[in-house]
């Protein structure tokens, strides 16, 4: 019973073992192809004979066209199909009628197994820190269950693609190459999307804090300016003494320059003032956000201005 579970392609069967596999197999198509399969191996020819066995499987499932769908994954090098082929042998053999018959089958099932799973290569991909909600795990384009992560699994021989994404995270992929006999790990680093920026997510503040105080110095040394424009004016005409040398008020009258002066300075004081805290508070928020590296240098940002009789200025100056 055993020669006719397994094929000829195998051993050699008396014809008398043949015929009573034929009759177990109720479906005579299931049968046909059954029978089909095994004399195209016999010639050598595993592509179609193969094929056949596989029509026979949808038809009329058996343990012994299992097991020899297993051999054609094996000849193929399609290890892990060989073994799970081998596996679900062993429960569709429950089935088997003839407790000598089923004997054999679990024999051959068993031998295939002790055969492939030393060969077997295998893979445990694992997340590292935990998986984020959402996280979506594909091995070779199909999803990998989450609670498989962290397991070994049996895979085929040659390249293993390996990719991950999660909302708020970088997508991950890899491709490994796997040997006979080898276990390879896969470790899914995942980065948020502000560490794979930078390392920092700056909060939205901090931006607008550090814009407004760039723009509050910026009129800080327009008014600068203007305020030692009015001076270099008053300079020119009271010839570099507005106390003792200016004009009579009838050729030059300073009340309005005055006003006008000091209005710019007081401006001055006020928007730089108001610049260097909203700068501030920006450098507060950029020294504070969170990082996933520790912090290896400090951070500081000083603004300063800068006034000359043929104009003024400002700047930022930083140190990271």
């Amino acid at each position: 019973m055993l020669i006719a579970c397994l094929g000829a392609s195998f051993v050699t069967a008396p014809p008398r073992a043949a015929q009573a596999q034929s009759a177990s197999v109720p479906d005579p198509a299931a049968a046909a192809l059954f029978q089909a399969g095994r004399d195209l191996l016999d010639r050598g020819n595993w592509k179609d004979g193969c094929a056949k066995f596989e029509a026979s499987m949808i038809l009329y499932p058996a343990a012994s066209t299992l097991l020899n769908i297993a051999r054609c994954y094996e000849h193929e090098g399609k290890l892990a199909l060989a073994w799970s082929a081998y596996q679900r042998a062993l429960v569709l053999n429950r089935e088997t009628q003839g407790e000598e018959r089923k004997r054999a089958l679990e024999d051959v099932a068993q031998k295939g197994l002790t055969k492939i799973e030393p060969r077997l290569p295998r893979i445990k991909i694992a997340v590292s820190g935990g998986a984020p909600p959402g996280l979506r795990v594909t091995h070779n384009g199909k999803d990998v269950p989450v609670a498989l992560l962290g397991t070994v699994i049996p895979v085929d021989l040659g390249q293993q693609s390996i990719s991950a994404d999660a909302p708020g995270y970088e997508p991950f992929a890899t491709t490994v190459e796997v040997a006979e006999g080898k276990v390879i790990d896969v470790a899914i680093a995942l980065r948020t999307d502000a560490e794979a920026a930078g390392g920092r997510r700056i909060p939205i503040w901090a931006w607008a804090a550090g814009g407004a105080g760039i723009a509050l110095l910026a009129g800080a040394a327009a008014f600068r300016i203007d305020q030692a424009y009015i001076e270099g004016k008053q300079s020119g005409i009271c010839d570099g003494d507005v106390q003792k040398n200016c004009p009579p008020l009838t050729f030059y009258d300073p009340a309005s320059d005055n006003t006008r002066k000091n209005r710019s300075n007081a401006l001055f004081i006020g928007l730089g003032i108001g610049g260097v805290a909203a700068l501030g508070v920006a450098v507060v928020g950029i020294v504070t956000a969170p990082s996933s590296k520790p912090r290896v240098a400090s951070a500081s940002v000083t603004p300063w201005t800068w006034v000359e009789r043929e104009g003024a200025g400002v700047g930022i100056g930083g140190r990271f």
